[in-house]
């Protein structure tokens, strides 16, 4: 069985558009350096089932405390 290449860096491209955008909306809130956390999380997309670890270990980390 052969598989394209194409729709593999297709479906890479949108999933690291999906978990770049739900990464920067989660560290923003729980992380002090969200830009390293978000671009970690896409680089990681280059294994799916890692970039899906790495949100669900964002999700449940525990928020920042709010600022004064």
């Amino acid at each position: 069985m052969t598989i394209n290449s194409n729709l593999f860096v297709l479906f890479a491209l949108l999933l690291m558009i999906v978990v770049g955008v739900v990464a920067w909306r989660l560290a923003r809130r729980k992380s002090r350096h969200p830009v390293l956390v978000t671009f970690l999380c896409v680089l990681l997309c280059l294994a799916p089932p890692f970039a899906i670890l790495a949100l669900l270990i964002l999700a449940l980390k525990q928020d920042l405390p709010a600022r004064a």
